[in-house]
C-alpha cells in the first residue's frame, strides 16, 4: 500500500472514531444504556416464555462484554428503574433480567429516535452509497476479524 493511501486511511479512520464518539440525542439513555436495553429485549423475545427474563450469562454473550462489565451496566439501569432482577423458586442461583415498564418506555422512546437518526443518514447518503459503506463495512470488519484472530 502506498504511503499516502496509508495515511488517508489512518486520517479516515481517526475522523471516524472523532465523530462515533459524537453522542446522538437518544433521550434519558447513553448509546450503551440503549443497546443493553435492546439486547435483553431481543434475547427476551426470542426465548422459551417460561423464562422470567434474560440470564445475565446469555447477555454477556450477546452484548461480547465481560459478566462485571455487564453487571455494572445492568446496576446503572436498575438504579434508573429500567430494568429489574428476578429468581425463580425452581432454582435462586440464577439471576434473570426483564425490562420494567420505564426501561420499556425509553426504549421505545430511544428506539424510534436512532431509526429516525439511520433514515436521515441512508437518505443522505443514498441507496447505493448505502450498499456500498454496508459493504466496506463487513469487508473490514472481516479483515480486522482475521487480524485479531492471528494475534496482530
Amino acid at each position: 500500500m502506498e504511503q499516502s493511501q496509508k495515511e488517508l486511511l489512518i486520517q479516515a479512520m481517526h475522523r471516524l472514531k472523532r465523530t462515533h464518539t459524537w453522542n446522538p440525542p437518544l433521550g434519558n439513555i447513553s448509546r450503551g444504556e440503549f443497546f443493553m436495553l435492546n439486547r435483553i429485549a431481543h434475547l427476551i423475545r426470542h426465548m422459551d416464555e417460561e423464562k422470567p427474563g434474560a440470564k445475565i450469562t446469555d447477555l454477556s454473550i450477546a452484548a461480547e462484554m465481560s459478566k462485571p462489565a455487564v453487571s455494572q451496566m445492568l446496576n446503572s439501569l436498575e438504579n434508573k428503574d429500567m430494568i429489574e432482577r428476578v429468581t425463580t423458586k425452581s432454582d435462586r442461583r440464577v439471576v434473570y433480567v426483564r425490562l420494567t415498564d420505564n426501561g420499556k418506555a425509553q426504549l421505545d422512546m430511544a428506539g424510534k429516535r436512532f431509526g429516525r437518526l439511520m433514515e436521515e443518514i441512508v437518505e443522505k447518503l443514498g441507496q447505493e452509497d448505502t450498499a456500498e459503506l454496508v459493504r466496506i463495512f463487513d469487508k473490514l470488519n472481516g479483515i480486522l476479524e482475521d487480524l485479531r484472530e492471528r494475534g496482530e
